[in-house]
C-alpha cells in the first residue's frame, strides 16, 4: 500500500518489493538510532517494536479523517513500512520516517522527508497524536526538518500536500514559508500542493495576525 503522513497529507511512492537484505540480520530488530532532534523531541528510526504505535496512528480517527489514501490499518501494513523506512535510511542517508518522542520518551507521532513521485521531488510530513495537538509540536518538527533538508542535505526544494478540507496544515506550512502552487489529485483524492525552495527558507515565520491555530495544527 502507499505510505502515507495523515496529517499533512503527503503520499510517498508505493512500497517497493523487499528482499531478505532488507531485513534485520539474524532475527534482530532495526536500531532505531537517533536521527534528529529539536529542543522537545527526539527523531528515531523505526523498528518492529514500534509497529503498535503505527497502528495506534492508524487507527485514530481525528487523525486519519484527512488522509488523501488509505490509513496503516494492519499488522502488516505497519510492517511493511518499518521495512521501507529502514530501506530508505540505507539508501537515502538524511531522508527517512522517525519514531518521535517528547522529551519525557513518551510517543507522540512520526516526522518525514521521502521521496515522492518521478521528478525527485521531496515531501515534508507530520502525523501527530491527538494527545499532542496544540503544543506547537508540528510547527516545531517542521522546521527542523526544513533545517535539515535544506542545510544538511542541501535538498533544492521540498514539497507538501493536503486534502483540500484540511484547515490545520496550510498555515504551518506558510508560517514555513511554502507557497500553494496548484491543486491536483493524489491516489484520486483532490489535493492542495505547496512548494518551498531552498533559496526561500529563512526559518520560522511569526504567526500572521488573526491567524489562530486549530487544535490539530499543534501550533
Amino acid at each position: 500500500m502507499p505510505t502515507h503522513h495523515p496529517t499533512t497529507g503527503v503520499a510517498t511512492d508505493a512500497l517497493p518489493a523487499f528482499t531478505p537484505d532488507d531485513l534485520p540480520a539474524n532475527g534482530r530488530d532495526y536500531p532505531g538510532d537517533e536521527q534528529l532532534r529539536s529542543r522537545r523531541m527526539r527523531l528515531h528510526g523505526f523498528g518492529f517494536r514500534h509497529t503498535l504505535d503505527l497502528l495506534q496512528l492508524g487507527r485514530e480517527e481525528r487523525v486519519t479523517r484527512m488522509l488523501l489514501d488509505d490509513p496503516i490499518a494492519t499488522l502488516d501494513d505497519a510492517m511493511g513500512l518499518v521495512v521501507w523506512a529502514n530501506k530508505l535510511y540505507r539508501e537515502r542517508p538524511g531522508l527517512g520516517l522517525w519514531h518521535t518522542r517528547d522529551r519525557a520518551g513518551r510517543f507522540i507521532g512520526m516526522f518525514s522527508l521521502t521521496p515522492s513521485g518521478d521528478a525527485g521531488d521531496i515531501a515534508i510530513g507530520v502525523r501527530l497524536l491527538p494527545s499532542a495537538w496544540g503544543r506547537g509540536y508540528a510547527i516545531e518538527g517542521g522546521a527542523a526538518l526544513c533545517a535539515h533538508a535544506f542545510d544538511t542535505l542541501r535538498v533544492p526544494a521540498l514539497i507538501a500536500q493536503c486534502a483540500p478540507g484540511n484547515r490545520s496544515v496550510p498555515p504551518l506550512l506558510l508560517r514555513l514559508g511554502f507557497e500553494e502552487t496548484s491543486r491536483g489529485a493524489q491516489f484520486g483524492n483532490p489535493a492542495r500542493r505547496f512548494r518551498l525552495a531552498r533559496e526561500d527558507w529563512h526559518g520560522l515565520a511569526p504567526r500572521r495576525a488573526g491567524v489562530a491555530a486549530t487544535p490539530e495544527s499543534g501550533d
